[in-house]
């Protein structure tokens, strides 16, 4: 599979209408494909959360698709070169650059216009990938996503996990534990598309700016009102779902069972002030990519003020894992 037969280069409405420059996948039917998009400023994620696919699903074929801006074409062939030392394979898209430029954008550290993205895969795959995974790109894979991909969809277009949500009134989401995070779903592509998802929801971003706190996960959440499949928190574990009070020896039993970690929230493991307990995992998988990519902060500062909530943070941890000798530490 080369870039030229992945790449597509289709306007939004263009995409909607009909999609031209389809992949041509040839692969068995027993592979799983996940979808994956992200923009020059998260290579490094990116190549963490492939480590952590890959290795963790040996004996099952992984085609990825990656809408991305910003690349190189030498960092796209790296990409490809490093899928292929797994024995998979990434196929790339690319969106114009006018796509997505007057969605609402909320000023956050860590959202840029790439949230959109995921909105475009189920009209811009191939025909033959009927269904597949989608990831952000601040997730670690932890276990075998087969059991994820044979979920029964119950004639619905998404599963997901709930968030920490109770009601959103104005999406029209009234009773507790019915929005979902849409860091992973699961997409049955015929449903989708026979429900004309993508063009409703691109219609309520527009429409509806004034009502979006997490702009495409809000209004997928409006279009999907009661029609998508919920999810085991394994599938998509994230920051308020975290034991923190647990030391690191204790978490290794909670972590048994988790299949997807999402690193939600402003605590990235690659944010200097970033509090989520797991952060080391990441860092293992970090070890494991190509040397250029190891790239630990992407916002450390030599601050004494950020240096000293960075210190904090770590005691405060390292309290907990070790509470016997944090208490004689306290009493010196």
């Amino acid at each position: 599979m080369s870039p030229d037969q992945c790449a597509a280069q289709p306007t939004c409405q263009q995409i909607i209408r009909a999609v031209s420059g389809k992949a041509v996948v040839n692969q068995p039917s027993s592979s799983i494909h996940v979808a994956i998009a992200f923009d020059e400023n998260y290579v490094t994620p990116v190549y963490v959360l492939l480590t952590s696919i890959f290795r963790n699903n040996t004996s099952t074929n992984i085609v990825i698709h990656a809408i991305e801006t910003g690349l190189t074409a030498l960092q796209r062939e790296e990409l490809q070169l490093y899928c292929a030392g797994y024995a998979s394979s990434i196929c790339f898209y690319t969106l114009e650059n006018s796509f997505a430029k007057d969605f609402v954008l909320p000023p956050t550290l860590w959202w840029t216009a790439s949230i959109y993205y995921r909105l475009m895969f189920p009209v811009l795959l191939p025909a033959e990938v009927e269904k597949f995974i989608y990831l952000d790109t601040d997730i670690i894979v932890l276990g075998p996503l087969q059991t994820l991909f044979n979920t029964p969809m119950q004639g619905l277009p998404v599963a997901a996990v709930r968030d920490f949500v109770d009601s959103r009134p104005e999406l029209g989401i009234h009773t507790p534990d019915s929005y979902f995070n849409s860091g992973v779903l699961l997409i049955e592509r015929v449903e989708w598309q026979k429900r004309e998802i993508t063009a409703k929801v691109l219609d309520f971003i527009r429409t509806n700016a004034d009502k979006l706190v997490y702009p495409d996960q809000d209004a997928l959440n409006a279009v999907l009102v009661d029609s998508w499949v919920k999810l085991d928190t394994r599938f998509n574990t994230m920051f308020r779902d975290i034991p923190h009070e647990q030391s690191r020896k204790q978490l290794q039993q909670f972590l048994q069972k988790i299949v997807i970690l999402h690193f939600t929230t402003q605590h990235k493991p690659w944010a200097m002030l970033g509090e989520n307990k797991l952060r080391n995992i990441y860092f293992d998988y970090l070890r494991k990519v190509p040397k250029k990519y190891r790239r630990r902060y992407d916002n450390f500062v030599w601050n004494r003020h950020k240096i000293r909530k960075m210190i904090e943070i770590r005691l405060s941890e390292w309290a907990v894992d070790y509470p016997a000798l944090a208490i004689g530490w306290r009493r010196k």
